[in-house]
């Protein structure tokens, strides 16, 4: 055998084997196959329902899992199927372990159906529309486009402009349902009033006619215009629905206004429109009468009516006439008569004024200048008479009976005081040789301090010495005469007051008799305060002319100091064995209090024993300006002597002692009282 043939038959042999390998391979695995099938548990599907049963394709999805018709085997595991079939939604599905080699049922979903509904109308009301599907609200809007599963449903068409409306409607499924529904409309009544009567109205910018108007209207949105010849516009809008199928307006229109344009001559004065005084641009009614007044002080007024009879803007012009009135003017005493700063002289004068305000002064030395304010007038003669009146009537007109002032000092102000005499006779219980009787006539009204300067006062002055002081409501003492000066003046200055006494180096060397600042109350203003002062006579003591004192009424040396004063009164206690707080004791007569005890009180004058001039009478004396000491008047509680208890008694002193104290005054008027 040739070479060729070997190789060729070597060629045949070969494929013989691999055509015998391939078969035994394929057999193999049909075998398997059928092994496993036989081994392995099939698990029927069962589709619902059985429209979709018919043409339903089930199919394994998994890689260990296989299908032969609706029975899925499985390999391993739990099968997942995919199922599908015409008309209805495809379903995945993972049969569990206890369905294997079992019945698996699945049932399929219907694919829903198109509905859609339109109605016929206006779309703008159409948009409050209401759908229900059997009794659930599904949307509010002009139409319904949704899908339903097959099936018969219930729509509710509810619109506010429309009657309600209900469908019956069947789904198929994969099914477009398209209806057009044709809704009854609201049937409504329109009722309007106006004022003016005969206003034309536009219902949707369509003349339906004239006021009072009834009108029958469908459901729905509708605009109104209610106008009339020189009034406003009315516009409005309303609805007609089934809740509120009746609409009732009542309108009152507005006139229509123009502008007015015054034109004043003078300027500054009041334009008064129909009662009421303008304060800006002016814009009236039209067809109404308007009544306008310009006034002006010092010029006639003006009245002017007109009737606007469009909206255009309209000039009303007023030109003023000046006025002038006669003014007679006069004063008593006569006087210098000035007028706006001119003067016009003096006695009675007869002026032409403008018709303005004027004012008018009237000057007199001595007097109180007096202002007038006056309005002339052309419709009569205006007569001006005035008294003047000089300045202390002018002070004790306008002064109050009682004050208190910056530093809480109470005064009482005592008018025109008159004729006292001073001193004792010699024949008198308790005279002393210096108790000089002489006249005196008061003049000049002054206030007295109702109580003695207490520490809190004196502390205010001085307050580096107010907690050494003592108790604020206890009357100061321990101060010489210049330091009670001192606080004089600085009240003086304190109120304004021009001070009374001259200080250099903190002494006193003179006074201003003619100035109304405080100071110390005169020797006779204090005797008169005390024997004198609110009552009928003259009395010897503080409390009248009884030595026995009543209860009460001073602070003196009572039984309590018996055995340690040389003089005390028997039977009478006071309560206190020093100073008391001021006010302690009753009221006097004066009005003030502690005149008759608790302490002495400096007084102005300097201390002096020349007996003065017989028969003369000393008006307001005040002694002389300067001396070595001054007086100190008055009992205090250290005292008990007939003597020491009269307010005659005087003693004079240069330094300050512990019973001694002071009282403050001031002239009302620092010049004569006329």
């Amino acid at each position: 055998m040739s070479q060729f043939n070997n190789k060729l038959d070597k060629a045949q042999n070969k494929q013989k084997r691999i055509y015998i390998l391939s078969g035994l391979v394929v057999t193999s695995i049909i075998l398997l196959i059928v092994v496993l099938i036989i081994h392995s548990r099939g698990t029927r599907i069962e589709v619902m329902p059985l429209e979709a049963s018919d043409q339903a394709t089930i199919r394994a999805i998994d890689n260990f899992s296989f299908n032969i018709g609706n029975v899925v085997y499985s390999l391993s595991g739990n099968p997942t199927i995919n199922v599908s079939s015409p008309g209805f939604k495809d379903a995945t599905e993972n049969i569990g372990s206890a369905y294997l080699g079992k019945n698996f049922s699945l049932e399929l979903a219907e694919l829903p159906g198109h509905l859609v509904i339109s109605i016929v109308g206006d779309k703008d009301n159409l948009l409050e529309t209401v759908w229900k599907i059997n009794n659930r609200d599904t949307t509010r809007s002009a139409m319904l486009d949704l899908e339903l599963e097959a099936g018969i449903y219930t729509i509710n068409i509810s619109n506010p402009f429309f009657l309600p409306k209900d469908l019956t409607v069947e789904i198929k499924r994969q099914k477009k349902t398209e209806l057009h529904v044709d809704l009854q409309p609201i049937n409504g009544r329109l009722n309007i009033l106006t004022r003016p009567k005969g206003a034309k109205v536009f219902l949707n910018e369509e003349l339906i006619g004239k006021t009072p108007l009834e009108s029958n209207l469908n459901g729905g949105v509708h605009s109104l215009r209610v106008t009339a010849d020189n009034y406003v516009d009315s516009i409005d809008k309303f609805e007609i629905t089934h809740t509120v199928p009746n609409v009732k307006r009542n309108y009152q229109l507005a006139r229509i206004k123009a502008k007015v344009i015054p034109k004043l001559t003078p300027k500054g004065g009041r334009l008064i429109v129909n009662g009421s005084l303008s304060k800006g641009p002016l814009f009236l009614n039209t067809n109404e009468e308007h009544q306008f007044i310009y006034m002006k002080q010092g010029y006639y007024p003006s009245t002017k009516k007109i009737q606007l009879t469009s909206g255009k803007a309209r000039e009303i012009s007023f030109q003023l006439k000046p006025e002038f009135g006669k003014v007679i003017i006069s004063s008593s005493p006569p006087a210098t008569i000035w007028i706006n700063n001119k003067n016009y002289g003096k006695n009675s004068v007869t002026v032409t004024l403008p018709a303005v305000t004027q004012k008018i002064l009237f000057k007199k030395k001595g007097h109180r200048s007096l202002l007038k304010t006056i309005n002339p007038t052309g419709k009569f003669v205006q007569k001006v008479s005035v008294k003047l009146l000089t300045e202390y009537q002018a002070r004790l007109q306008e002064s109050p009976r009682e004050l208190t002032n910056k530093e809480g000092i109470k005064l009482k102000l005592f008018i025109n005081p008159g004729y006292m005499k001073m001193g004792a006779p010699r024949s008198q219980k308790g005279q002393r040789a210096n108790e000089f009787q002489k006249k005196i006539r008061l003049t000049k009204s002054f206030y007295a301090s109702i109580f003695e300067i207490t520490n809190g006062q004196y502390g205010k002055f001085k307050p580096s010495l107010r907690k050494s002081l003592g108790s604020d409501d206890v009357p100061v003492t321990s101060i010489d005469w210049n330091e009670a000066a001192s606080f004089c003046n600085w009240l003086s200055m304190n109120e304004g007051l021009q001070p009374f006494y001259k200080i250099v180096n903190e002494r006193v060397n003179g006074f201003n008799r003619n100035t109304d600042g405080y100071r110390l109350l005169s020797e006779a203003e204090w005797e008169w305060l005390s024997r004198k002062a609110g009552k009928t006579k003259q009395t010897i003591f503080s409390w009248g002319d009884e030595m026995v004192i009543p209860p009460n009424v001073a602070n003196v040396s009572d039984e309590s100091a018996k055995g340690q004063m040389k003089f005390y009164v028997p039977n009478y206690n006071d309560g206190y064995v020093s100073a008391a707080p001021v006010g302690s004791f009753k009221k006097e007569l004066s009005g003030l209090y502690d005149i008759a005890g608790n302490v002495s009180e400096w007084v102005h004058d300097i201390y002096s024993i020349m007996p003065p001039i017989e028969d003369t009478t000393s008006e307001n004396p005040l002694g002389a300006e300067n001396g070595l000491s001054h007086v100190v008047k008055g009992a205090n509680f250290r005292s008990g002597s007939v003597t020491a208890l009269r307010p005659s008694f005087r003693e004079g002193l240069t330094t300050g002692r512990d019973d001694v104290g002071f009282r403050v005054g001031r002239y009302l008027y620092g010049g004569k009282n006329e």
